[in-house]
């Protein structure tokens, strides 16, 4: 059985109720069209909102009572610009061919920036006093509803950094000092201390373990935003499904199992800094999302529709060369310059032995502490054992072979030949990923074919395959020829 129609009175307390259970535009439309629609002969209800510094307008419009809500942009119509300009009801002058008029009321008087529109089916027109009156009402609702939303983001954000603090805060605890007593590492921290101070993209290039996450710490700690949160995300140790979502967060119902909104790290990271580690390892189509995000400040949430503005500096950490992954093709060009503004180099262990006994002395107090062991003096003997190591995993590896060779001893004794000896046998080679091993099958054969890729001697008769099927795998892998091309 359908509602009775609503008085003047009981809609706007129906659109005063409506209006606030709703936190986003499309909701606010959804709700208010199911109310007009009880009092009006409504068929669709559209809230427009004039772009600043363009002739167009951002719409959203939906039917009452259905669940699809639309977001567009376009130009203006005439009528619109009339309704806007004078802040006056503007009515079709000629019906669709559905029978359908169509009222423009503008929100918020002359000049306005936001209007709705209405489609009524063929009926009793509204009297001019009653719109007028509703165009008020709806532009105070709507205001209420831009504050309501503004809280709610407001909040999450504030629970976010909250959580990241917290975070901070306990690994603060644990965190082991900054040991910099080499040439080439007093070189690096002279350039985190010129650079912190500014906003510019700082690049951290060096191999896995040698603290590059502890030096974006140090960088965020001396910059304007060190009593903000530092988000970090490690690119490499997300699956490529959900990288996008970890970075700028999801909507409910963005893919299955979203059944609540999920902040990413560029939204908690508002107003601080984000760290960005193994940055080489993000898959080429959401290379392209960051580069648009680094650039704008600006980026929406999967499954979302609604631009979602923040202040982010970016630290980006990387233990692969870059600049021969654009060459291949498997990092993007204008992404690389986007990052690279100030590129530091951090020196492997092996380059800064001589801060050696520093750097295993604070290490050895760090993990004594940490253990509950008491802290063994580290002789002569034992530094020139651990000098004599290679160090491929670099500080990493140097303490965890400490802490193996605390617990060993007891807490009496660094036990650093039992350590040693467990970690003697050089690591395996990494098992090569599919994707790379092609990418670099394909990048070595275009590269000794001159970027050719038919006739007999192009790369794919090199390879053993159709042109066809490798221009196919080479969009897949985002490989292009013409640097192999130019090369030639």
């Amino acid at each position: 059985m359908s509602e009775a129609p609503l008085d003047s009175t009981s809609l706007l307390a129906a659109l005063v109720a409506a209006a606030s259970e709703a936190h986003t535009r499309r909701t606010w439309v959804r709700r208010v069209a199911e109310v007009l629609a009880r009092a009006l002969p409504l068929a669709r209800l559209e809230l427009g909102e004039r772009v600043e510094g363009t002739g167009e307008v951002e719409v959203v419009g939906g039917t009452p009572g259905g669940a699809a809500i639309s977001t567009t942009r376009r130009r203006l119509h005439e009528r619109e610009i009339a309704a806007l300009g004078s802040g006056q009801i503007e009515r079709s002058s000629r019906r669709g061919g559905d029978g359908r008029s169509r009222v423009v009321v503008p929100l918020g008087g002359a000049g306005a920036a936001m209007f709705v529109a209405l489609s009524l089916d063929p009926g009793a027109a509204p009297e001019p006093s009653l719109l007028a009156v509703l165009g008020d009402v709806l532009f105070h609702l709507l205001r209420g509803q831009e504050v309501t939303q503004r809280v709610a983001e407001l909040s999450r954000r504030a629970h976010a950094e909250n959580r990241e603090l917290r975070g901070q805060a306990r690994l603060g605890e644990r965190e082991r000092s900054l040991v910099a007593r080499s040439a080439a590492m007093q070189e690096v921290l002279r350039r985190i201390d010129t650079v912190a101070r500014f906003d510019t993209t700082v690049l951290l290039a060096g191999e896995s373990g040698t603290g590059k996450e502890l030096l974006a710490q140090r960088l965020h700690q001396l910059s304007a935003r060190g009593h903000r949160p530092l988000v970090a995300i490690n690119c490499g140790a997300l699956p490529a499904s959900l990288v996008e979502s970890a970075l700028f967060g999801h909507e409910v119902g963005a893919f299955t199992g979203a059944t609540r909104r999920h902040l990413g790290v560029f939204e908690r990271a508002d107003r601080g800094t984000l760290f960005l580690d193994e940055v080489g390892e993000l898959p080429l189509e959401v290379q392209v999302k960051l580069l648009r995000a680094l650039q704008s400040q600006e980026f929406e949430r999967v499954g979302g529709e609604e631009r979602v503005r923040v202040d982010v500096r970016v630290i980006a950490a990387t233990h692969r060369e870059l600049e021969p992954m654009v060459a291949a093709g498997a990092f993007r060009r204008d992404l690389f310059f986007r990052l690279c503004v100030f590129p530091i180099r951090v020196p492997p262990l092996r380059e800064r032995l001589d801060e050696l006994p520093a750097l295993v002395a604070a290490l050895v107090a760090d993990i004594a502490s940490r253990l509950k062991l008491p802290a063994p003096a580290v002789s002569p003997a034992a530094l020139l054992r651990l000098a004599g190591h290679s160090w491929p995993g670099n500080v990493r590896e140097l303490g965890n072979v400490l802490e193996a060779a605390l617990i060993l001893g007891g807490g009496e004794t660094l036990a650093l030949d039992a350590a040693l000896a467990v970690d003697a046998p050089p690591p395996s080679a990494p098992i090569e990923r599919l994707d790379d091993a092609v990418r670099r099958c394909i990048t070595e054969a275009l590269r000794a074919c001159a970027g050719r890729i038919y006739g007999p001697t192009g790369a794919a008769q090199a390879l053993g395959l159709k042109p066809g099927t490798l221009q196919s795998k080479m969009r897949k892998l985002g490989i292009d020829r013409e640097p192999f091309v130019r090369e030639s």
